[in-house]
């Protein structure tokens, strides 16, 4: 009897270390392929494996753009799909690192006439590039809620560095270092131009501001 039981237990522990490897590595999932480097893949996984990995919460996040445009207006839009995550580093004088990967489908605008045109081809393509993907690759903290997050930002099928200003609330402490529910908030400025969008540029303002609030917890 005392067999089986000791059976039992090393099963039981066999099954909690693979469900653990299992979760270390299913943050990178809507990554791998090819679409982030093997290495900041590698970043993410030991963030899991530590507990320093946040993932986004579903249905609780947004990134959102504002675009100028003729006569004195502006458009607005804003994606709610959102898969991904932050590396928390382990000192606050490390690099932290994000992945967000952000499904166009879930677009919705401040205008729904001017919408077909925004993710017609002449500007998103939304069709042919169904995906936003940016990474995190470096933070610069001015203190423990504030700095920056440098990465690329992938869109049309075009890459273009991009820095964001961030700012990150908690929302519910935790009850050990790691607080269990937090806020990024971020703001940051592309050219459209960049991305390969030149149409209606004497109407359209090629500057377009961006804007993202994601509520994470641990993975």
């Amino acid at each position: 009897m005392n067999c089986f039981r000791i059976l039992r237990v090393v099963l039981s522990v066999l099954v909690v270390m693979a469900a653990s490897v299992a979760a270390a590595a299913e943050p990178c999932k809507p990554f791998e392929g090819g679409r982030v480097e093997e290495r900041l893949l590698q970043v993410m996984r030991a963030a899991a494996a530590q507990g320093r990995l946040y993932r986004v919460s579903p249905g609780k996040s947004k990134v959102g753009f504002c675009v100028r445009h003729f006569p004195f207006r502006e458009f607005r839009g804003e994606f709610t799909n959102i898969v991904g995550g932050l590396a928390m580093p382990p000192d606050q004088d490390q690099h932290g690192q994000a992945l967000l990967l952000i499904h166009t489908s879930s677009m919705e605008a401040s205008n729904s006439e001017l919408m077909p045109l925004v993710i017609g081809h002449e500007f998103m393509d939304t069709e042919n590039y169904p995906d936003i993907l940016f990474v995190g690759r470096a933070f610069q903290w001015l203190n423990q809620q504030q700095g920056y997050i440098y990465g690329d930002l992938t869109l049309r099928g075009k890459t273009q560095p991009v820095v964001f200003n961030i700012s990150i609330d908690v929302l519910e402490a935790g009850e050990g270092e790691r607080p269990e529910r937090i806020r990024l908030k971020g703001k940051s400025e592309v050219n459209r131009v960049n991305f390969d969008m030149h149409s209606y540029r004497f109407v359209v303002s090629e500057r377009v501001r961006l804007c993202l609030s994601i509520e994470l917890v641990p993975w």
